[in-house]
């Protein structure tokens, strides 16, 4: 008798993309990460990579890779900004995968449909192409097709699942309020369930309209919910206990926001690492499995009726996505909605007219508009290049082939636009709405571009019926001029980035995914600036006369360029900070009977003073380090900023172990000494997965990692 559990993590993150460079610019509201891909990413998705198991005296046991033991997704737009910002976490959520199909015969990767769009507001067309896009994306990252795949919001319809069936997927993953009916074995009539009555410990079948079949698991309602709700993860052998209460038989299944694991509950991730250890054990008879691997062995045999048009995170259907249902995140409660319904009548109007366009100038071309376009994932993904996608189908004539490439952008950007994010939260002015509308923004910039109509005034329109509650914001029409359009970037201000060393010299590159800039040289006084825009294989040379800051520069660049000239000016201030403490500590002697202060404000020279003494580059006396120590606690940020450079040394001297093995140790107890919070966590993983652990007795004991696993 089977006693299985199966735990499900939904990794997603709104696409914050930049339309035009393809990368993540600053967000100031994640301060002091660059944006929050990145702060989630450092709160949760690293974490999870390297779970921490602690014995009963604190120290760590085991850096667990989480993700080998749990069902998951990421979306494809998420694992394309991780591949560049994040490779290392990148890479073992691609190993988990392989590690779980060594193990289970089966993968515990899923796909996500392409952008997170609602699918039964989507027609047909996109449906497809959310999907299609989504399986070339998932097979080129993790190796192999992907056998289940999940629905934003688990939002789903019959067309939905008939989509996913004919495209070979086996199954997805709904909430138990969304089955409508069931027909077990033996039974001859579908009788009606409920939220409460569905047994959900097995899958079901789910005939589609086209004639498909497809499996549906449906998740423990009660402990999905304690876990997202109910702060279930503050405490591992709770958690499990929740878990596996009266599993008599057969699956039980949570799915939860895997930002639950760290983000939004801190070191949840150390529950999910006790709960895997007391399965791995075999404690209680029950087993951890995902949901392919449980299929395979019990295929289903009772039917599934599902309610379509449903959520699992709307009471009223799919509403959320379109109008003023009352489902919000409830943190402004006299807020109100409305907003919803024209944002999306707005952007389906935008939708009709890149649609009307693509298909008849692609056909113009030459190449068959659908087949072409169902196969752009596979240059979104990086499998393809857009020249070998459009030499398949005919597109060979260098003017042809940037139109064509005009027209797939132009059709992804319109498809980004719908991502569910947009309508989820309370306010059209959110940073959500507002990254959806900038899709919108490129989409017609291409529409026009490519020859087609120019409908903005119709959808501005349109627009100006949403009504933004935060005071002062206007409707989505201000928004979209005041916001939205001065996103869309001027090549004047682009060549900045070219001459943030105070002016432009030839030879000087910037580089995105979505542009590439090359600083040619100068001529009659101007600047000559080569750009290349490898989604629309746009290339060119514009001469530039005058570079400055203008106020018209969008806030997100000032933002980058501001981050990019802190960085460069850290580093060469604190260079100048050591140069300077290391001829002050030859200066240097003992305090006088008394003293407990330096002789003067050595603020400016406090880093460089405490690395040189941290890497034993200079010494100071007793007293002077503890006078030290006291200034960086009255300066935190300075500490900080000591404290990053002494973590990473940390992982330096971890790449040369054990030779460096002294080093490392005291380093750790001169970072103590003067009172630096180092988290010392990188340099942890490395000695956990390092042979030769067991052999560095000193080195576990300083960095509190046991030296047995």
């Amino acid at each position: 008798m089977t006693r299985a559990i199966c735990i499900h993590g939904h990794f997603y993150q709104p696409p914050r993309f930049d339309p035009w460079l393809e990368d993540v610019l600053p967000e100031g509201s994640a301060a002091p990460d660059h944006d929050w891909n990145a702060r989630i990413c450092r709160e949760c998705y690293t974490p999870m990579a390297h779970a921490r198991r602690l014995d009963g005296s604190g120290l760590v046991i085991e850096a667990l890779n989480a993700y080998a033991w749990i069902s998951f997704n990421f979306g494809p737009t998420l694992l394309a900004w991780m591949e560049r910002h994040a490779p290392d976490t990148y890479q073992r959520i691609l190993a988990a995968d392989s590690a779980s199909r060594r193990r289970l015969g089966h993968g515990n990767a899923l796909a996500q449909v392409y952008h997170h769009a609602i699918m039964p507001l989507a027609p047909r067309l996109d449906k497809e192409l959310e999907v299609a896009w989504a399986i070339q994306d998932f097979q080129h990252r993790f190796g192999r097709a992907p056998q289940g795949m999940w629905l934003a919001e688990t939002a789903v319809d019959l067309d939905t699942l008939d989509v996913l069936a004919a495209a070979g997927i086996q199954f997805t993953i709904l909430a138990p309020r969304q089955a409508k009916a069931v027909r077990l074995p033996g039974e001859a009539e579908f009788h009606p369930v409920d939220e409460a009555s569905l047994p959900v410990h097995q899958p079901y079948l789910v005939q589609t309209p086209g004639g498909h079949r497809i499996s549906v698991f449906f998740y423990h309602g009660p402990v999905s919910q304690a876990v997202a709700f109910e702060r279930l993860l503050q405490n591992g052998e709770t958690f499990w206990q929740r878990l596996t209460a009266g599993l008599e038989a057969g699956l039980r299944a949570i799915a939860t926001d895997g930002e639950s694991y760290g983000h939004h509950f801190p070191f949840g991730e150390m529950a999910l690492a006790y709960v895997t250890e007391q399965a791995r054990s075999g404690r209680d008879g029950v087993e951890l499995t995902n949901f392919a691997a449980y299929l395979a062995a019990h295929p289903p045999t009772a039917e599934a009726l599902i309610h379509e048009n449903s959520s699992w995170s709307c009471a009223h259907g799919v509403e959320r996505w379109r109008a003023h249902c009352g489902c919000t995140t409830g943190e402004h409660p006299d807020w109100d909605q409305e907003w919803r319904r024209p944002l999306r009548r707005a952007l389906n109007y935008v939708k009709y007219y890149v649609d009307d366009h693509y298909f008849s100038a692609m056909a113009r071309l030459g190449a068959h508009p659908g087949n072409i376009l169902k196969e752009y994932g596979q240059v979104l993904c990086g499998a393809w290049e857009l020249e070998k996608l459009l030499h398949r189908h005919g597109v060979t004539d260098p003017k042809a082939q940037v139109q064509a490439a005009r027209l797939l952008a132009m059709q992804r950007s319109a498809l980004a636009s719908f991502a569910s994010c947009a309508w989820f939260f309370d306010d059209l002015a959110r940073i959500e709405p507002l990254n959806g509308l900038t899709w919108a923004r490129r989409a017609l910039d291409l529409l026009a571009a490519s020859g087609g109509p120019d409908v903005e005034e119709g959808m501005v329109r349109i627009l100006a019926d949403a009504h933004a509650n935060r005071p002062g914001a206007g409707s989505g029409a201000d928004l979209w001029e005041q916001e939205v359009t001065p996103r869309r970037p001027k090549m004047e201000e682009l060549a900045l980035y070219l001459s943030l060393d105070g002016g432009i010299h030839r030879g000087a590159r910037a580089t995105w995914p979505g542009l590439e800039l090359h600083a040619a040289g100068h001529e009659h006084g101007t600047i000559q600036v080569q750009y290349h825009w490898p989604r629309t294989l746009e290339r060119g040379t514009l001469a530039l006369t005058a570079l400055a800051l203008a106020r018209t520069t969008p806030h997100r660049h000032r933002l980058a360029l501001s981050r990019i000239l802190e960085t460069q000016s850290e580093e060469s201030l604190f260079q100048e900070s050591l140069q300077q403490a290391m001829r002050l500590c030859a200066m240097l002697g003992p305090f006088d009977l008394g003293q407990r202060r330096f002789e003067t404000d050595i603020l400016f020279l406090a880093p460089g003073l405490a690395w040189a003494w941290l890497t034993k580059a200079a010494a100071l006396s007793r007293e002077r380090v503890l006078a030290l120590r006291e200034l960086l606690a009255a300066n935190p940020e300075i500490r900080a900023f000591v404290e990053r450079r002494t973590e990473a040394q940390a992982v330096r001297l971890t790449q040369d172990l054990p030779a460096q093995g002294q080093a490392l140790v005291e380093l750790v107890g001169r970072a103590r000494e003067l009172g630096l919070q180092c988290t010392w966590w990188e340099a942890q993983n490395r000695i956990l997965e390092h042979p030769q652990r067991g052999r560095m007795l000193e080195v576990c004991q300083h960095l509190s990692v046991r030296a047995t696993p």
